[in-house]
């Protein structure tokens, strides 16, 4: 599953016990940014998750030619894994649960552009989680091992929880869509329902579901069942919707026009993005009580993106190579 932790001063060396690095530049104090790398030949990669242990997953471009594909990977140890596809030149890798285990998605056979779920696992690779419909998606997975995700049917979306070889629809009272973001240990889905006219962030389990009447999408869940997503009233802001049902709006970063909650942790701290009004992003961690702070870029005046984090503080996403955009590179923030 997918979760976020808090930020300290710390070294490189003392924090990674999974991934060990390179790092950019950086003040003394706070948190580091370190660079974890591409596939050999590309020119740009992402990290989507992080577990406990350090391990990351994401994507990384392969090839020079123009629009190359994207291979799923995990860096682990200072080395980056392509983990294959399901038969397709494509493939993306979302979660990783604290076994190892990783779900995304892969283009298959046949160059329509139909993609399946997948789950990968140590020593025995890549599987085909199939869809219950045309193409689907894995978004998370937890230490028990059960998998949800989203497939489309006829254009419409639907989630789907996959458990001991078996993929089930996540049904909703009103027979709305539902779009998990995340699944946690207790078996909590995070996601979002999908009216005619907008999201809304809600939680799923055992055919129950809990709408949390905010406009928007959800993110993350965490193990205590908080959910952190993005909200539109007009403006669009960060959350967290907390297991006793009520939201901390989380605070917009001076200057900021737009925010963004991707992933959160136990301790309710959150990381996402705030986007000035010219379209200018960079990479927010929360404190529990809605406190922002900017994490670094690899260059000053860069744009980075905040994407998921461990129980440790480490912190994923990427950042771009130079103040003006174009090529960027997974990274990690450090406690």
């Amino acid at each position: 599953m997918r979760t976020v932790r808090r930020l300290v001063s710390v070294t490189v060396a003392a924090v990674l016990t999974a991934v060990s690095l390179t790092a950019a530049p950086a003040a003394a104090a706070g948190p580091q940014i370190v660079v974890l790398g591409n596939l050999s030949g590309s020119c740009c990669s992402q990290a989507f998750a992080i577990n406990d242990h350090g391990v990351v997953v994401g994507q990384s471009q392969v090839g020079t030619m123009e629009n190359p594909p994207e291979r799923a990977v995990r860096w682990q140890n200072g080395v980056i894994t392509d983990l294959g596809t399901l038969g397709g030149p494509r493939a993306v890798a979302l979660a990783i649960n604290n076994n190892g285990w990783i779900v995304g998605y892969s283009e298959l056979t046949g160059g329509d552009g139909t993609v399946h779920a997948f789950l990968w696992r140590p020593g025995l690779g890549m599987t085909d989680l199939g869809s219950l419909g045309d193409s689907s998606i894995a978004t998370g997975v937890n230490d028990s091992g059960v998998v949800v995700g989203r497939y489309v049917v006829n254009g419409q979306l639907h989630g789907f929880r996959w458990a001991n070889g078996v993929m089930s629809k996540i049904v909703t009272p009103t027979g709305e869509g539902f779009d998990p973001a995340g699944i946690n240990k207790h078996g909590k889905i995070g996601g979002s329902l999908n009216g005619e006219d907008s999201g809304q962030p809600a939680w799923w389990k055992n055919n129950q579901t809990v709408a949390s009447g905010l406009v928007g999408h959800a993110g993350a869940i965490n193990d205590n069942g908080d959910v952190a997503g993005t909200y539109w009233n007009g403006a669009q802001g960060a959350f967290v919707w907390r297991a006793d049902g009520t939201v901390l709006n989380l605070g917009m970063p001076a200057g900021a026009k737009f925010a963004a909650a991707n992933g959160i942790n136990e301790s309710r701290h959150t990381v996402g993005t705030r986007t000035l009004e010219f379209g200018h992003t960079r990479a927010v961690y929360w404190s529990e009580f809605g406190t922002p702070r900017l994490l670094p870029s690899l260059v000053p005046g860069g744009q980075a993106t905040a994407l998921g984090v461990n129980r440790l503080g480490q912190t994923v996403g990427h950042a771009n190579l130079t103040a003006t955009g174009g090529e960027y590179t997974a990274v990690l923030w450090t406690r």
